[in-house]
């Protein structure tokens, strides 16, 4: 019997490419490294790496694509987590594995051609929208709509709510004890980030207008409450997809969120039960006389893909992403993937828009 485990690289599809694939005979800590063979040429397959936040959601994605009629290629979504190397394609040297989104785009720069000429990577997640150091040819494509929060453990130091000045204090480094930013703890604040790449950082400026961020912040596993950092761990704040984490707590997509909550922003609560379509969401103010998380916080997940020579997106990725044709945009199977993993669809007229 063939099992998928969630510290190992998914490869999907209806032709199961074992890229990611591990067998069940032995504990998950002790699993074989995944096989790089595969039945599919490099130019038949399309793999991505990257942020962590997507990844669950690709994988149901990719599934579902490889099975519709639409499909020109098998999907290999490699996890941000699990072997230290991955080999994306056949005929392609084994990279390290990219673990978030300024390490997927930077290997989407540098990547290889395999043997037939087809190019290693095809796409990245990312977290973040195309920043100085993604590649000059690169497009980045809205992939669902998503907010982020903080939090920590439920019997931690930490108050229920933060301003977004707190928050970015505690990035800087100016604020480091709970009682400074309305707790009665004297403890100091553990805060951690998933890196420290350019394209995180730029988003957080633009988040919450931090300038530069402390000495004081650690790293740790993105949108993961069972790290060793993190678990058990009072003083421990951390941020968090909202998406991912009604995925995790609601839908139950690989639920690694421990004992975290999501604290509240300036009084708001980053999620909310819609009555109109009786689901719990991202709180983006969608529910009448419901305040909503700020602007600042709502965030798009992104997918980025390079150009070919002729300066267009190759076909079999323009069918995915590209227009509000694509897959990704038309096909109703698609938009309820993204819903039923906590995030939102992209509304009309901003699917597929290229950035």
């Amino acid at each position: 019997m063939i099992t998928q485990q969630r510290r190992m690289g998914r490869t999907l599809g209806a032709a199961a490419c074992a890229v990611a694939a591990i067998t069940a005979t032995a504990p998950a800590a002790q699993a074989a490294a995944p096989s790089t063979r595969t039945t599919a040429s490099g130019a038949d397959l399309i793999v991505g790496v990257g942020s962590d936040t997507t990844e669950v959601l690709f994988d149901r994605l990719a599934r579902h694509y490889d099975r519709g009629p639409a499909a020109r290629g098998r999907v290999v979504n490699h996890w941000a987590t699990g072997t230290p190397e991955i080999t994306p394609k056949p005929g392609c040297a084994p990279i390290p594995r990219p673990n978030g989104s300024s390490p997927g785009v930077a290997a989407l720069a540098t990547r290889g051609a395999a043997a037939d000429g087809s190019p290693c990577l095809d796409f990245a997640r990312s977290v973040a929208p195309r920043s100085p150091g993604a590649p000059a040819d690169s497009v980045f494509f809205p992939v669902a709509r998503d907010g982020l929060s903080w939090a920590s453990n439920k019997a931690g130091n930490a108050p229920a709510s933060l301003t977004v000045q707190q928050v970015a204090d505690i990035l800087e480094c100016d604020a480091v004890r709970w009682d400074q930013v309305g707790g009665t703890s004297q403890e100091t604040i553990d805060v951690y980030l998933p890196e420290r790449g350019p394209g995180l950082v730029g988003l957080l400026r633009h988040l919450v207008g931090v300038e530069r961020v402390g000495d004081c912040v650690g790293v740790t596993q993105q949108d993961d409450g069972t790290t060793p950092e993190v678990k058990d761990n009072p003083n421990a704040l951390v941020f968090y997809s909202v998406g991912k984490y009604i995925g995790q707590t609601v839908h139950h997509r690989a639920d690694v969120h421990g004992d975290l909550r999501l604290g509240l922003v300036g009084g708001v609560a980053p999620t909310v039960r819609n009555p109109a379509t009786r689901r719990v969401e991202v709180n983006l103010g969608q529910v009448p006389g419901v305040a909503g998380l700020p602007e600042s916080l709502r965030i798009t997940e992104w997918v980025a893909v390079r150009k070919d020579a002729d300066g267009a997106v190759p076909p079999k990725l323009a069918r995915l992403f590209s227009g509000p044709g694509a897959w990704l945009c038309a096909s109703p199977v698609a938009r309820r993937d993204i819903q039923d993993h906590g995030f939102l669809p992209m509304p009309d007229g901003a699917c597929g828009v290229p950035s």
